[in-house]
């Protein structure tokens, strides 16, 4: 009799076990134990990815078209622009200020910028001889700034949607979520202005316009 209790309690006990082993729920939470799935870790990795593929495409090409507005309103006698666009370049090349300010201040100003040239470069405008040195010389910024900007936006898009699916994170980068969505206008700006830039260039038989255009080609 002894004996039998003895089966029936080991036969209870394997049973339990067996089914406590074969549970979904066991099964996810050994595996996190292992370093298996998805861990917070490995999803904070890949947001690193995708941002830091986003942020050095934007900063590279967002400084070098910033440059050459720069140097076109110096082409256009607008020195307080140039001035204060060449702050916007110091300051978003600062790393010691904060990432999104960074992000926002590049932004604008680009934007901005291409607004107030598209305005002012007009048939009459830039045309002296002082003015063509200082239109020469923002060519090869606005080719690399226009090349750069045009690759913008899969990353963007792959950004913001990596932030939507996570809340946290996305309340953390609130300057970014403000910038991704407005992206794919940006680029249309940029590479409707620095197209005008390259063209208004060979007009005026700027030096490097020809090298300009064909760096743009089909754009």
């Amino acid at each position: 009799m002894l004996n039998i209790r003895r089966n029936l309690i080991k036969f209870v006990s394997y049973f339990v076990l067996s089914v406590i082993l074969s549970s979904p729920v066991f099964a996810i939470s050994h595996n996190k134990l292992l370093g298996g799935g998805k861990s917070s870790g490995a999803a904070a990795g890949n947001l690193d990815d995708v941002k830091l593929k986003f942020t050095k495409i934007f900063f590279e090409s967002s400084l070098e078209y910033m440059e050459a507005q720069a140097y076109l309103f110096e082409a256009l006698n607008m020195n307080d622009e140039a001035s204060k666009t060449r702050k916007s370049i110091e300051f978003v090349k600062n790393d010691k200020n904060k990432e999104g300010q960074r992000l926002t201040n590049a932004f604008t100003s680009v934007s901005e910028n291409s607004s107030a040239i598209e305005g002012a470069l007009t048939k009459e405008a830039a045309t002296s001889t002082e003015a063509k040195v200082f239109y020469a010389k923002s060519l090869p910024h606005a080719v690399k700034g226009v090349l750069g900007t045009v690759q913008l936006p899969p990353e963007a898009k792959a950004l913001l949607d990596t932030l939507k699916a996570d809340k946290m994170a996305a309340l953390k980068m609130g300057d970014f979520m403000k910038v991704l969505p407005k992206i794919p206008d940006y680029v249309k700006s940029a590479t409707t202005v620095g197209k005008l830039i390259v063209t208004g260039a060979k007009s005026r038989g700027v030096d490097g316009a020809d090298d300009a255009t064909a760096a743009l080609g089909k754009l």
